[in-house]
Parts: structure tokens; C-alpha cells; sequence
């Protein structure tokens, strides 16, 4: 779990800082197109004050797909400063997701921690389900094994029948006698077989032992 949020997270910041590096990028070539200088303009101006760029790279840095070093911000902005132009203070800084991001990514942090928290907790209940399941069934085989009986009379007046898909075929009579077939579903159901030969699953609770 810990690893998919690591991931997530991941991705997360992965966009913020895509987002981020437009909008610098969008910065500088307003302020550029502003100050009347093309991309050669710049990378030639940069050259004079020892600061490498390529017009590729610029061209890149831009359009939002390479990041711009904050030595390299720092250089464009005295280029256009010297032109009348200066870069806000926004795009000067060190690049970082803007408010809106970073409380996006806090609650998507937060509803990605709370989904995992649900989902292993419905695990726990699932697992503490079967093991009471089991143990029941457990308990019943060996009630039955030690009593030795096969012979039972329901002892509800509501008690039904039911098939292999846990569905209620018909209800059994009060006191009607049943012989158990020493057969348990995954429910914890008995086999039972009718005075009249018919076959069923019942709630063994229901049944009162006749030997």
C-alpha cells in the first residue's frame, strides 16, 4: 500500500511540475515577445554574460517540456530587464506546484490513505467472518462426533429446507424427525434427510437430538 501511494505521489508531482514549467515557460515568452527579442535574441545576449543556451533548449524550456535552472531565469531576467522587461517574481523563484496544486495533491494524499484504511479494514472483517464460520463448523462436527447421533427432530417452527445454493425450498414441520448425513456446507449447514427420503441443508441450531 505504501508503495502505490510512494507512486501515486509520484505521478502527482509529476504533473504539478509539468503544470509548473509551462506557465514559466509562457512567462518568458510573453516577456520575451514583449521586449521584442527573438529566441536568438536571448541565447545571444545570454553568451555575452558567460550563461549557455542553445536556442533548442530555450525553445524547450518554453514550451513547458525542460524546466528552466534558476541560474538560467536569473540571466533572461537581466537580458530583459536591460530591454525595459523584467520577468514577476513568480517566475524568478525556485519552481514549486502553486497553492491550488499543492492542496490538491494534500487531498488526494489523504483520500488515497483513507481508501486503503477502509479497504483493509473490510479484509479484517472478511477474514474474522470465515474464521467464525469455520470455527462454528468445527464445533458442530465435533458436538456431533461425540454424541454420536444421526437421529434429530426440529425443534422450530419455522425451520426451512434449503438446496446446495443456500435457496429455501420448503419449510419442515415442527417435531418432523431428520437423519443427518454427516455433511456440512461452507456455511455451516447440515445435509439432512427427511422421513420421505427428501435431501436438504438445514441450521443444525434448529434440531433437537433423538438418541
Amino acid at each position: 500500500m505504501t508503495e502505490g501511494l510512494e507512486m501515486d505521489n509520484f505521478h502527482e508531482n509529476g504533473i504539478a511540475s509539468a503544470v509548473v514549467n509551462r506557465q514559466t515557460g509562457e512567462e518568458v515568452r510573453r516577456a520575451r515577445e514583449a521586449a521584442k527579442m527573438t529566441q536568438t535574441d536571448i541565447v545571444r545576449e545570454l553568451a555575452r554574460i558567460n550563461v549557455e543556451m542553445s536556442v533548442s533548449t530555450l525553445s524547450r524550456s518554453e514550451g513547458g517540456s525542460r524546466e528552466f535552472k534558476g541560474a538560467e531565469l536569473q540571466a533572461i531576467g537581466e537580458v530583459l530587464k536591460a530591454r525595459g522587461m523584467a520577468l514577476g517574481p513568480t517566475e524568478m523563484s525556485d519552481a514549486k506546484p502553486p497553492h491550488k496544486i499543492r492542496e490538491f495533491l494534500r487531498r488526494r494524499a489523504i483520500i488515497i490513505g483513507i481508501s486503503g484504511a477502509l479497504i483493509g479494514l473490510l479484509g479484517l472483517l472478511g477474514m474474522i467472518v470465515a474464521l467464525n464460520v469455520a470455527t462454528s463448523a468445527r464445533q458442530s462436527d465435533v458436538q456431533s462426533a461425540a454424541t454420536g447421533c444421526d437421529h434429530y427432530r426440529v425443534a422450530s417452527r419455522d425451520l426451512w429446507l434449503r438446496n446446495q445454493y443456500d435457496e429455501a425450498v420448503e419449510q419442515l414441520p415442527h417435531d418432523a424427525d431428520v437423519t443427518y448425513s454427516r455433511k456440512q456446507n461452507a456455511a455451516g449447514h447440515w445435509e439432512i434427510v427427511t422421513a420421505d427420503g427428501r435431501h436438504g441443508w438445514v441450521d443444525s441450531s434448529y434440531l433437537k437430538p433423538q438418541c
